[in-house]
């Protein structure tokens, strides 16, 4: 491994450590700002790696949430066009920084999450990342050598589990809860 490149994994612990801490919170709003701080991390260590559609798709995410964070002032983001547009724009990055066939998962795993986070119930957060956002993320960070992207991704997933064994599939996803 060169410099550059365990410098990168330095990044991506960073960011495993964020999205732990994330899965383990029970507002979304939280849940949102701390998978911000993950997502940085993690675009970084993206550029570090020459990873640039996941990188872009990252800093789409990182919008993507902030957006979503402040979802009671902005009621546009509760507009299917507030979806449609960021799908689109993670089209457009995938179709510009086209490296290889493994950006079609950095792809699916940001549109997927999308759709979850627009959706804004932590019962749907939770079951997207853990069946289509998280798998593609792994096939997406095994390509590009984001070692501590996998080990993310794996600990997300059973911090996942985790939550749901926590708080209870009922108490997840409740009307009115979703964003305090």
């Amino acid at each position: 491994m060169t410099k550059i490149e365990i410098i990168s994994q330095g990044f991506g612990i960073i960011g495993v450590i964020c999205f732990v801490l994330s899965f383990q919170i029970k507002s979304s709003r939280k849940l949102f700002l701390a998978q911000v701080l993950a997502n940085t991390m993690f675009a970084i260590q993206f550029v570090m790696l020459g990873a640039y559609a996941g990188c872009v798709n990252l800093i789409i995410c990182i919008v993507r949430n902030l957006l979503f964070m402040n979802r009671e002032k902005w009621k546009f983001m509760d507009s299917p066009v507030s979806l449609i547009i960021f799908l689109g724009l993670f089209t457009i990055n995938t179709a510009i920084n086209w490296k290889a066939w493994y950006d079609l998962f950095s792809f699916a795993a940001a549109a997927s999450a999308t759709v979850a986070f627009w959706s804004g119930n932590s019962r749907k957060i939770r079951t997207y990342n853990l069946f289509m956002a998280s798998p593609c993320w792994i096939v997406y960070d095994i390509c590009v050598r984001s070692w501590a992207g996998v080990l993310n991704e794996v600990i997300a997933m059973a911090s996942v589990i985790i939550s749901i064994v926590r708080f209870g599939w009922k108490a997840l996803g409740e009307s009115g809860e979703e964003f305090k």
